[in-house]
Protein backbone atom coordinates (compact mmCIF):
# COMPACT_ATOMS: atom_id res chain seq x y z
CA UNK A 1 0.00 0.00 0.00
CA UNK A 2 0.98 3.62 -0.34
CA UNK A 3 2.89 5.33 2.51
CA UNK A 4 0.50 8.25 2.39
CA UNK A 5 0.96 11.61 5.17
CA UNK A 6 0.07 15.42 4.63
CA UNK A 7 3.33 16.76 5.49
CA UNK A 8 6.71 15.21 6.78
CA UNK A 9 8.86 16.68 9.38
CA UNK A 10 12.53 15.89 10.83
CA UNK A 11 12.87 16.21 14.44
CA UNK A 12 16.43 16.14 16.61
CA UNK A 13 15.37 14.65 20.18
CA UNK A 14 17.12 16.61 22.27
CA UNK A 15 20.70 18.22 22.49
CA UNK A 16 23.30 15.99 20.80
CA UNK A 17 20.62 13.32 20.77
CA UNK A 18 19.84 12.73 24.45
CA UNK A 19 16.06 11.64 23.97
CA UNK A 20 16.40 9.88 20.85
CA UNK A 21 16.80 6.64 22.85
CA UNK A 22 14.58 6.86 26.20
CA UNK A 23 11.92 8.64 23.06
CA UNK A 24 12.02 5.02 21.25
CA UNK A 25 11.57 2.84 24.48
CA UNK A 26 8.68 4.60 25.53
CA UNK A 27 6.73 5.93 22.30
CA UNK A 28 7.29 9.46 22.60
CA UNK A 29 8.28 12.78 20.88
CA UNK A 30 9.97 14.73 23.06
CA UNK A 31 10.53 18.15 23.22
CA UNK A 32 12.28 21.15 25.02
CA UNK A 33 10.11 25.18 24.96
CA UNK A 34 10.96 24.19 28.91
CA UNK A 35 10.05 27.67 29.31
CA UNK A 36 6.56 27.90 27.88
CA UNK A 37 3.74 26.27 30.41
CA UNK A 38 2.09 23.03 29.21
CA UNK A 39 -1.15 25.11 29.80
CA UNK A 40 -0.42 27.66 27.24
CA UNK A 41 1.05 25.36 24.69
CA UNK A 42 -2.18 23.30 24.66
CA UNK A 43 -4.81 26.03 25.05
CA UNK A 44 -2.94 27.64 21.94
CA UNK A 45 -1.77 30.65 23.67
CA UNK A 46 0.37 31.59 21.17
CA UNK A 47 0.42 35.39 20.86
CA UNK A 48 1.39 34.81 24.45
CA UNK A 49 4.15 32.29 23.63
CA UNK A 50 5.44 34.62 20.79
CA UNK A 51 5.96 37.25 23.38
CA UNK A 52 7.60 34.89 25.91
CA UNK A 53 10.17 33.85 22.95
CA UNK A 54 11.10 36.97 21.71
CA UNK A 55 12.06 37.76 25.30
CA UNK A 56 13.84 34.73 25.51
CA UNK A 57 15.42 35.69 21.73
CA UNK A 58 15.31 40.06 22.25
CA UNK A 59 17.75 40.33 19.65
CA UNK A 60 16.57 38.22 17.22
CA UNK A 61 13.07 38.13 16.26
CA UNK A 62 13.50 35.75 13.37
CA UNK A 63 14.80 32.51 15.67
CA UNK A 64 11.94 33.40 18.11
CA UNK A 65 9.26 33.76 14.81
CA UNK A 66 10.85 30.08 13.89
CA UNK A 67 10.57 28.66 17.39
CA UNK A 68 7.18 29.53 17.40
CA UNK A 69 6.39 27.77 14.45
CA UNK A 70 8.47 24.79 15.04
CA UNK A 71 6.39 24.51 18.31
CA UNK A 72 3.38 25.11 16.46
CA UNK A 73 4.14 22.14 14.14
CA UNK A 74 4.75 19.48 17.17
CA UNK A 75 1.53 20.56 19.00
CA UNK A 76 -0.76 20.61 16.02
CA UNK A 77 0.50 17.51 14.26
CA UNK A 78 -1.96 14.76 13.39
CA UNK A 79 -1.42 11.11 12.96
CA UNK A 80 -1.65 11.91 8.75
CA UNK A 81 1.85 13.65 9.20
CA UNK A 82 5.21 11.70 9.92
CA UNK A 83 8.01 12.45 12.28
CA UNK A 84 11.37 11.17 11.14
CA UNK A 85 14.82 11.66 13.33
CA UNK A 86 18.21 9.13 13.19
CA UNK A 87 18.94 7.15 16.03
CA UNK A 88 22.04 4.17 16.04
CA UNK A 89 22.84 4.80 12.39
CA UNK A 90 18.81 4.43 10.92
CA UNK A 91 16.49 6.40 10.38
CA UNK A 92 13.24 6.02 12.24
CA UNK A 93 9.74 7.50 11.61
CA UNK A 94 6.92 7.63 13.62
CA UNK A 95 3.04 9.30 13.56
CA UNK A 96 1.32 11.22 16.39
CA UNK A 97 -2.04 9.80 18.23
CA UNK A 98 -4.32 12.56 19.03
CA UNK A 99 -3.83 14.31 22.04
CA UNK A 100 -2.25 16.97 23.66
CA UNK A 101 1.46 17.42 24.57
CA UNK A 102 2.15 16.37 28.22
CA UNK A 103 4.86 16.40 30.52
CA UNK A 104 7.45 14.86 33.03
CA UNK A 105 9.83 15.09 34.46
CA UNK A 106 12.38 14.41 31.76
CA UNK A 107 10.50 16.76 29.53
CA UNK A 108 7.37 17.98 27.32
CA UNK A 109 6.12 15.62 25.11
CA UNK A 110 3.57 13.76 22.55
CA UNK A 111 2.96 10.05 22.29
CA UNK A 112 3.04 8.59 19.27
CA UNK A 113 0.50 6.46 17.25
CA UNK A 114 2.03 3.07 17.55
CA UNK A 115 5.80 3.41 18.46
CA UNK A 116 9.38 4.16 16.43
CA UNK A 117 9.66 1.98 12.95
CA UNK A 118 13.37 1.72 11.73
CA UNK A 119 11.98 -0.28 8.97
CA UNK A 120 9.84 0.38 5.45
CA UNK A 121 6.67 -0.92 4.86
CA UNK A 122 8.19 -3.21 2.59
CA UNK A 123 10.17 -4.48 5.61
CA UNK A 124 13.77 -3.14 4.58
CA UNK A 125 15.97 -1.54 7.49
CA UNK A 126 15.90 2.08 7.04
CA UNK A 127 20.32 2.07 7.36
CA UNK A 128 21.28 5.98 7.13
CA UNK A 129 24.36 5.34 4.37
CA UNK A 130 22.17 3.66 2.42
CA UNK A 131 19.79 6.57 2.28
CA UNK A 132 19.34 8.55 -0.60
CA UNK A 133 21.82 11.79 0.22
CA UNK A 134 19.11 14.17 0.31
CA UNK A 135 17.44 12.25 2.78
CA UNK A 136 20.85 11.15 5.20
CA UNK A 137 21.64 15.26 5.09
CA UNK A 138 19.44 15.85 7.41
CA UNK A 139 21.19 14.58 9.82
CA UNK A 140 23.48 17.71 9.89
CA UNK A 141 20.41 20.49 10.52
CA UNK A 142 21.43 22.47 13.30
CA UNK A 143 18.16 23.16 14.41
CA UNK A 144 15.36 21.20 15.95
CA UNK A 145 13.01 20.65 13.41
CA UNK A 146 12.75 21.00 10.02
CA UNK A 147 10.02 20.38 7.19
CA UNK A 148 11.11 17.37 4.78
CA UNK A 149 10.92 18.93 1.52
CA UNK A 150 11.53 15.73 -0.22
CA UNK A 151 8.52 14.15 0.20
CA UNK A 152 8.42 11.81 -3.01
CA UNK A 153 11.85 10.62 -1.91
CA UNK A 154 10.27 10.45 1.82
CA UNK A 155 7.68 8.47 0.23
CA UNK A 156 9.85 6.18 -1.78
CA UNK A 157 12.08 5.27 1.46
CA UNK A 158 9.08 4.72 3.90
CA UNK A 159 7.46 2.63 1.37
CA UNK A 160 10.49 0.42 0.60
CA UNK A 161 9.60 0.89 -3.10
CA UNK A 162 12.26 1.78 -6.14
CA UNK A 163 12.49 4.86 -8.13
CA UNK A 164 11.80 3.94 -11.94
CA UNK A 165 14.81 5.25 -13.37
CA UNK A 166 16.72 2.59 -10.30
CA UNK A 167 14.52 0.09 -11.49
CA UNK A 168 15.67 0.45 -15.39
CA UNK A 169 19.23 0.61 -14.29
CA UNK A 170 18.81 -3.11 -12.28
CA UNK A 171 16.79 -4.23 -15.26
CA UNK A 172 19.81 -3.26 -17.35
CA UNK A 173 22.22 -4.68 -14.71
CA UNK A 174 20.32 -8.30 -15.00
CA UNK A 175 20.47 -8.43 -18.45
CA UNK A 176 24.23 -7.44 -18.60
CA UNK A 177 24.71 -10.31 -15.64
CA UNK A 178 22.92 -13.11 -17.97
CA UNK A 179 25.21 -12.00 -21.01
CA UNK A 180 27.86 -12.48 -18.42
CA UNK A 181 26.88 -15.85 -17.39
CA UNK A 182 26.87 -16.73 -21.05
CA UNK A 183 30.53 -15.44 -21.54
CA UNK A 184 31.73 -17.25 -18.54
CA UNK A 185 30.30 -20.45 -19.95
CA UNK A 186 32.55 -20.48 -22.91
CA UNK A 187 35.77 -19.64 -20.69
CA UNK A 188 38.80 -21.71 -21.25
CA UNK A 189 39.37 -23.72 -17.87
CA UNK A 190 42.37 -21.78 -17.02
CA UNK A 191 40.67 -18.48 -18.33
CA UNK A 192 38.09 -19.45 -15.52
CA UNK A 193 40.85 -20.06 -12.96
CA UNK A 194 41.83 -16.71 -13.87
CA UNK A 195 38.48 -14.39 -13.37
CA UNK A 196 38.15 -16.63 -10.11
CA UNK A 197 40.87 -15.44 -8.95
CA UNK A 198 40.52 -11.99 -9.52
CA UNK A 199 37.28 -11.58 -8.67
CA UNK A 200 38.33 -12.96 -5.23
CA UNK A 201 41.66 -10.38 -5.27
CA UNK A 202 39.28 -7.66 -6.03
CA UNK A 203 37.22 -8.13 -2.56
CA UNK A 204 40.44 -6.94 -0.94
CA UNK A 205 41.58 -10.74 0.59
CA UNK A 206 45.51 -11.38 0.05
CA UNK A 207 46.30 -14.87 -1.53
CA UNK A 208 48.37 -16.37 1.03
CA UNK A 209 48.77 -19.40 -1.60
CA UNK A 210 47.66 -22.14 -3.81
CA UNK A 211 47.13 -24.98 -1.83
CA UNK A 212 46.42 -27.63 -4.66
CA UNK A 213 46.68 -27.01 -8.36
CA UNK A 214 45.50 -30.32 -10.67
CA UNK A 215 44.23 -30.42 -14.25
CA UNK A 216 40.49 -29.94 -13.00
CA UNK A 217 40.42 -28.03 -9.64
CA UNK A 218 42.60 -25.99 -7.38
CA UNK A 219 42.85 -24.23 -3.73
CA UNK A 220 42.99 -20.70 -3.28
CA UNK A 221 44.08 -19.93 0.95
CA UNK A 222 43.04 -16.41 1.33
CA UNK A 223 43.60 -13.86 4.51
CA UNK A 224 41.48 -10.67 5.34
CA UNK A 225 44.20 -8.23 5.74
CA UNK A 226 42.67 -6.53 9.29
CA UNK A 227 40.78 -9.11 10.84
CA UNK A 228 43.65 -12.12 10.03
CA UNK A 229 40.09 -14.62 9.24
CA UNK A 230 40.98 -17.24 6.70
CA UNK A 231 39.29 -18.53 3.55
CA UNK A 232 39.66 -20.61 1.34
CA UNK A 233 38.53 -20.97 -2.52
CA UNK A 234 38.14 -24.67 -4.41
CA UNK A 235 37.62 -24.56 -7.73
CA UNK A 236 35.84 -26.79 -9.71
CA UNK A 237 34.98 -27.19 -13.73
CA UNK A 238 32.29 -29.71 -12.77
CA UNK A 239 31.01 -31.41 -9.55
CA UNK A 240 28.32 -33.28 -7.85
CA UNK A 241 26.77 -33.13 -4.68
CA UNK A 242 28.92 -35.57 -3.63
CA UNK A 243 32.17 -32.76 -4.81
CA UNK A 244 30.77 -30.71 -2.53
CA UNK A 245 30.31 -32.90 0.87
CA UNK A 246 34.27 -33.65 0.64
CA UNK A 247 35.29 -30.48 0.42
CA UNK A 248 33.38 -30.02 3.60
CA UNK A 249 34.91 -32.97 5.22
CA UNK A 250 38.34 -31.51 4.04
CA UNK A 251 38.17 -27.82 5.37
CA UNK A 252 36.50 -27.38 8.74
CA UNK A 253 34.93 -24.14 10.35
CA UNK A 254 37.23 -24.17 13.09
CA UNK A 255 40.15 -23.74 10.59
CA UNK A 256 38.16 -21.41 7.97
CA UNK A 257 36.11 -18.66 8.43
CA UNK A 258 34.02 -19.37 4.61
CA UNK A 259 35.02 -21.60 2.25
CA UNK A 260 34.12 -20.96 -1.51
CA UNK A 261 33.16 -23.71 -3.92
CA UNK A 262 32.69 -22.24 -7.09
CA UNK A 263 31.87 -24.08 -9.70
CA UNK A 264 32.18 -23.68 -13.70
CA UNK A 265 29.47 -26.79 -14.97
CA UNK A 266 27.50 -27.76 -11.35
CA UNK A 267 25.51 -31.19 -11.97
CA UNK A 268 21.59 -30.89 -10.67
CA UNK A 269 21.68 -32.24 -7.42
CA UNK A 270 24.68 -29.71 -6.42
CA UNK A 271 23.08 -26.28 -8.74
CA UNK A 272 19.42 -27.61 -6.49
CA UNK A 273 21.19 -28.14 -2.88
CA UNK A 274 20.10 -26.68 0.04
CA UNK A 275 21.11 -28.33 2.99
CA UNK A 276 24.44 -26.63 2.90
CA UNK A 277 26.73 -25.26 6.19
CA UNK A 278 26.41 -21.93 6.78
CA UNK A 279 30.75 -21.20 6.63
CA UNK A 280 30.80 -23.07 2.88
CA UNK A 281 28.64 -20.71 -0.20
CA UNK A 282 28.32 -22.14 -3.46
CA UNK A 283 28.99 -19.88 -6.03
CA UNK A 284 27.15 -20.94 -9.15
CA UNK A 285 27.84 -19.50 -12.77
CA UNK A 286 25.03 -16.86 -12.05
CA UNK A 287 26.79 -15.33 -9.47
CA UNK A 288 29.93 -15.69 -10.40
CA UNK A 289 28.44 -13.35 -13.04
CA UNK A 290 27.33 -10.90 -10.76
CA UNK A 291 30.50 -10.98 -8.70
CA UNK A 292 32.17 -10.14 -11.80
CA UNK A 293 30.42 -7.57 -12.50
CA UNK A 294 30.63 -5.51 -9.14
CA UNK A 295 34.44 -6.65 -9.92
CA UNK A 296 34.50 -4.22 -12.96
CA UNK A 297 35.58 -7.67 -15.07
CA UNK A 298 33.00 -7.13 -17.97
CA UNK A 299 35.41 -5.92 -20.35
CA UNK A 300 38.21 -8.47 -19.81
CA UNK A 301 35.30 -11.00 -20.15
CA UNK A 302 34.07 -9.41 -23.50
CA UNK A 303 38.00 -9.70 -24.61
CA UNK A 304 38.20 -13.55 -23.64
CA UNK A 305 34.62 -14.09 -25.72
CA UNK A 306 35.62 -11.52 -28.43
Amino acid sequence: MPFEFNSAFYIKLGRAGCWEADSIQKSRLRLGWSNQSLADINAGQWPVIAEQLRHEQPNKAQVATTDLNRLQDITLSTPEDVWIMFHGAKLWWARLAPGPVEEDDISKYRVTLDGWHDMSQSGRLLVANELPGKIAQLQGFRGTVCRVREKQLLRRVLEGTRSELASRIAAERAGLCSQLEKAIAELHWKDYETLVDLVFRHAGWLRVSVLGQHAKAYDLELREAITGDRYVVQVKSQATRADLDKTIQDFSETDYRKVFFVVHSPAADLANATDIPTHVELVAPSHLADLALDAGLSQWLEEKVA
